[in-house]
């Protein structure tokens, strides 16, 4: 049927054709003093091309309105999405206690006027909020559940949510879960000192040694500082009696670790300088070599700490560790009473070290010297008065011993 309509249109052209030819006919046209003559024919194919050409610049014209208007819902499309990924990781560095990162995620946002976020991103905070709330309230499997329901959307945020999970697990005290979400971790981020610091806290929670050897290991070669001060006191669970977390801290984490190395003082010095002046670790740190019998290097790490930044409560715990063997440690008291001549806490330990020796003059001259820098209504008085009666008696001064020791009661 087709080719039938083509040959009759054929046939019909050739006789319109030969038509024209015999009889071409003119078409005349003018415009002002523009004057234009032709065939009925040329006029007839000059109608057509033009409405040809019209009709495709129209639609020319609509493509390209239609790319325009694709393109700009693309790049709000696109906008959208990146926005929606900034919230999703502000929320997750939030819950993970990393404001910092946060800040700087929310600095970046895209401040576009959207009346509301939609379905996809509302779904992914309605699960992180279910299983932060579920977490926070101790209900371990349901917030297991809430995960695996959501297909692991928030183990899907790179980086992020994988290590949010991995810090539920610890502060849940399931320290071997939190191993896989945090290898995830950092497959994303082979860098991330905070991964590696917690992967090495669950090895030493563990008691895998040589796998955190190997965390810490990483740390030192990246130039990564071991992050500590992870939340594990802030939830209504973690106050029951029958709670028990294996990961008291990241600072006794990486005590335990420390105090297996050799050198103490070694491993001092390779410290970053915050952690040099970090009270927690060092305290823990020397605790764990007390326990090891090497009470010793214990005052030596807090030592070369006070030698470096003066910290009272080093202090304290460094006389702990010295007062029953004082041994060199005296040196290194009048050493540091050299560039504090009136630090009580200094001159009654050099009073003590004195007494231990039965040096009583030198001892009865510390303690008067504490007594004198200390403040007038200062609670530690009554414990050097105590101290000076029992120099003064042992000098042979009863007299002056019970005036010391009177003064020392409260």
């Amino acid at each position: 049927m087709k080719w039938a309509l083509l040959l009759i249109a054929l046939i019909l052209g050739a006789i319109a054709g030969t038509g024209w030819l015999l009889d071409p006919g003119y078409v005349l046209v003018r415009i002002s003093n523009v004057v234009l003559e032709t065939s009925v024919a040329v006029a007839v194919l000059m109608f057509v091309v033009g409405a040809a050409v019209l009709v495709w610049l129209l639609q020319l014209l609509r493509r390209l309105l239609s790319s325009t208007t694709r393109f700009a819902d693309w790049q709000r499309s696109k906008s959208a999405r990146v926005e929606n990924e900034l919230q999703q990781r502000a929320v997750l560095a939030v819950f993970g206690g990393d404001l910092e990162r946060s800040a700087e995620l929310l600095a970046h946002e895209n401040q576009t006027n959207r009346r509301d976020l939609d379905a996809q991103q509302q779904a992914f905070m309605h699960t992180v909020l279910a299983a932060y709330t579920a977490h926070a309230r101790g209900d371990f499997a349901k917030r297991d559940n809430i995960l695996l329901a959501s297909d692991d959307a928030v183990a899907q945020v790179p980086s992020l949510g994988p290590m949010l999970i991995a810090q539920w697990y610890l502060e849940s005290g399931e320290a071997k879960k939190a191993i896989a979400p945090l290898d995830s971790a950092l497959a994303t981020n082979k860098k991330s000192g905070r991964a590696l610091s917690m992967l090495a806290s669950v090895h030493i929670a563990l008691e895998d040694w040589d796998a955190a050897e190997g965390a810490w290991r990483s740390l030192n070669k990246l130039a990564q500082p071991y992050h500590t001060g992870l939340r594990l006191d802030a939830y209504e669970f973690q106050q029951r009696e029958d709670f028990h977390n294996p990961i008291l801290a990241d600072a006794v984490m990486l005590a335990k670790l420390l105090a297996r190395r050799a050198s103490a003082a070694k491993e001092f010095e390779a410290l970053a300088t915050w952690q040099r002046r970090d009270i927690d670790l060092l305290v823990a740190w020397a605790s764990e070599l007390r326990v090891q019998r090497r009470a010793f290097e214990g005052a030596d790490v807090l030592a070369a700490a006070l030698d470096e930044t003066w910290q009272p409560t080093l202090f304290t715990h460094w006389l702990d560790l010295v007062i029953v063997e004082p041994g060199n440690c005296v040196e290194r008291a009048l050493a540091w009473a050299k560039h504090r001549p009136a630090d009580a806490h200094i001159q009654e330990a050099l009073g003590v070290f004195a007494s231990q020796t039965e040096q009583w003059k030198d001892a009865r001259n510390y303690f008067e010297t504490a007594l004198k820098a200390l403040p007038e209504k200062d609670l530690a008085k009554a414990r050097i008065y105590r101290r000076l009666g029992l120099v003064w008696q042992a000098l042979g001064d009863d007299h002056r011993a019970l005036q010391y020791l009177l003064q020392a009661k409260p």
